[in-house]
């Protein structure tokens, strides 16, 4: 059985550094640069980062396939990865999603789980695989081949041969990316109800954060081959710790502020309250990030602003909009709002938490 105790960090990694022979054949190239995290028994983590960020080679380090320069990985105390130490693939009890979901597309979908069971006897390999089809609802499906199944159903069967030899972790390799897009926020919401369901640790990569902040627990924004922020989702969001977790998260922009007496901040589009811990002098210029949905449209407003650039989403429309300043800031509106590129429309500022930094 999976132990559950909350309170042990199944995944640890400390100090991680991963090098690359260069193209040319000289040298060596940074892929990861002390990069540190810890996952706890039945959590779901994330690395969010663009391409060539390092988020899957610390997958395939935590899986055992690549060599690490420097640092630690640590699976329930105990050391697996280090200059000194590589612990084989196949001993390291770990499960894996592929891109590709990687079904043999000759065998049903009951035969692609009972594949992964060579450690049962045989009597007890097909009623274990039924049991874990029952858990990703997916019983009805057992003779059908992957070629018959939606993508979604495919990436359930994936998951399904992932977890059931109770592996100690679970690693998904961008497991939406072969996926419609419309598909993906809630088929995250699907896997993170039968992970939690079945109390399965997993660490997924991924470079979309709707994805990332639909599934986990606990997300970390990567750079240049390091964790910049492990963090909640919210907290990434609304405290971020420095310019460029602001910029990646979410869509927004910077404007200029001053600071006033009495805690406040004065911005083109109206004041707002510093938070507790932002401590700057009166008449100090910040930065304020404002995102999309600080902005709210309003007919009735004498704040006006003009419609650059457009985005029908369905429920709304992302508006680029152009302040008298010049400024460009987005604001999400209802869809009945269809306004025309050039047109002028009124706004005010709603943002309940203010995120800014200084020079």
């Amino acid at each position: 059985m999976i132990d559950t105790n909350p309170n042990q960090a199944l995944l640890s990694i400390q100090g991680l550094e991963i090098d690359y022979r260069s193209r040319e054949g000289h040298g060596h190239v940074s892929a990861v640069n002390g990069l540190d995290l810890e996952l706890r028994q039945g959590e779901i983590g994330c690395l969010l980062g663009s391409s060539g960020c390092g988020k899957s080679t610390v997958l395939r380090a935590i899986c055992g396939f690549e060599p690490v320069k420097a640092g630690n990985i640590l699976l329930r105390n105990t050391v697996v990865s280090s200059p000194s130490t590589h612990l084989a693939p196949n001993q390291r009890r770990i499960g894996m999603v592929f891109q590709d979901f990687a079904l043999f597309p000759h065998l049903t979908v009951l035969e692609n789980i009972i594949f992964g069971l060579h450690h049962l006897p045989n009597e007890k390999r097909a009623p274990v695989a039924r049991e874990w089809l029952k858990r990703v609802f997916l019983s009805n499906k057992e003779k059908a081949y992957p070629h018959e199944l939606s993508g979604g159903q495919q990436q359930r069967v994936a998951l399904a041969r992932a977890m059931a030899p109770e592996p100690d972790l679970i690693l998904l390799d961008e497991p939406f990316s072969s996926l419609d897009v419309d598909l993906r926020e809630r088929l995250a919401t699907e896997m993170r109800e039968i992970l939690k369901s079945n109390a399965i640790t997993a660490l997924l990569v991924t470079h979309d954060q709707f994805e990332a902040f639909a599934i986990a627990d606990k997300v970390g924004v990567m750079a240049d081959g390091k964790v910049l922020q492990w963090d909640a989702p919210y907290e990434l969001y609304h405290k971020p710790v420095n310019r460029y977790i602001a910029d990646f998260i979410g869509r927004g922009v910077f404007v200029k502020g001053i600071v006033q007496p009495g805690r406040k901040v004065h911005i083109e589009l109206g004041e707002l309250a510093l938070e507790e811990d932002q401590i700057y002098e009166v008449g100090q210029e910040i930065d304020i990030l404002l995102r999309a949905d600080d902005i709210v449209h309003d007919d009735h407003s004498p704040m006006q602003a003009e419609v650059v650039r457009k985005t029908f989403r369905g429920a709304d429309f992302l508006y680029t909009l152009k302040l008298r300043s010049d400024v460009e800031i987005f604001a999400f509106v209802p869809s009945h709002h269809d306004h025309a590129i050039g047109e002028k429309i009124g706004i005010h500022l709603v943002a309940d938490h203010v995120v800014t930094f200084s020079d």
